[in-house]
């Protein structure tokens, strides 16, 4: 296992995860060899990363990181971003955001083989297995008004849609004056007749709208809003989805958004670092 490593061999290991985490059991076999002359199996460097620590370091899925995200100019707005948002109360702050729907994220799922004939049962879709959808959604943690609201329509989003969108957020309520309306910098959000977007909402509503740093997914809490809806589409009651009939992926998102509380919404903020 791991003991047979020696110190230096295991100070190799190491620098070697460090130049390329990502690296394949075989290129550690390889490069200990040639640093050390210390010839390995695959599965003692596997052992060594899996229980020669208090932390197992098993293969994971990292998050993506673009170059461009640490340039200069996007961490100068990153800081500007950090510092305008400290000053609002977190209750005032409402993320906004939209999420191309499809009908696999209800029926794409896995099912049990039979154990009699091993044969792996079907899943019955209808016309709506096809269909795509655009959802138009705001979340917050603010109790005078609701934990998300959303809009789903057929088809693919552009400004216009998300501009009906952002006014219908304002006139049912979950948008009030003095409100921070956080967006990301894409173009359906600034750009068609999203341009005055900002001043609208200023001079009509005394609505401030704030733009997200380049690259920073990670800190608009709805895309967690939107991992809890295709996590709950997945166990969603497939029988139920086909009692909905027509549009039962509509439907479902539906009743699953709607259900969702203000304080998973609070946790989506926590795990964004609002």
């Amino acid at each position: 296992g791991s003991k047979s490593l020696s110190d230096l061999d295991v100070f190799v290991v190491l620098l070697l995860y460090h130049q390329e985490p990502s690296r394949t059991l075989k290129s550690y076999v390889l490069g200990l060899y040639m640093n050390t002359g210390t010839l390995v199996h695959e599965s003692t460097i596997s052992r060594f990363f899996n229980h020669g620590f208090d932390i197992k370091g098993s293969l994971c899925k990292p998050n993506l990181i673009p170059y461009d995200k640490l340039r200069p100019e996007n961490l100068e707005r990153a800081l500007d971003y950090l510092m305008i948002i400290a000053m609002f109360n977190r209750s005032q702050i409402k993320f906004g955001d939209e999420k191309h729907l499809k009908g696999s994220e209800l029926y794409c799922r896995k099912t049990r083989r039979n154990v009699f004939t091993g044969v792996v049962p079907p899943i019955m879709t209808n016309s709506d297995f096809r269909n795509t959808y655009s959802i138009v959604g705001f979340c917050g943690i603010d109790p005078r008004t609701t934990p998300t609201r959303f809009g789903i329509s057929q088809g693919i989003n552009n400004s216009e849609n998300f501009s009906v969108q952002v006014q219908l957020a304002v006139l049912s309520g979950f948008l009030l004056p003095y409100d921070v309306l956080v967006l990301d910098r894409a173009a359906i959000h600034t750009g068609g007749q999203n341009t005055i977007l900002e001043d609208w909402l200023w001079d009509n509503y005394r609505i401030f709208l704030l733009l997200l740093p380049a690259r920073t997914p990670e800190w608009n809490p709805i895309e967690l809003v939107w991992n809890i809806l295709v996590q709950r589409l997945q166990v969603f009651s497939l029988s139920a989805a086909y009692q909905m009939g027509e549009h039962s992926l509509v439907k479902a998102s539906e009743w699953i958004l709607n259900h969702i509380t203000h304080a998973e919404v609070d946790g989506c903020f926590r795990k964004s670092g609002v």
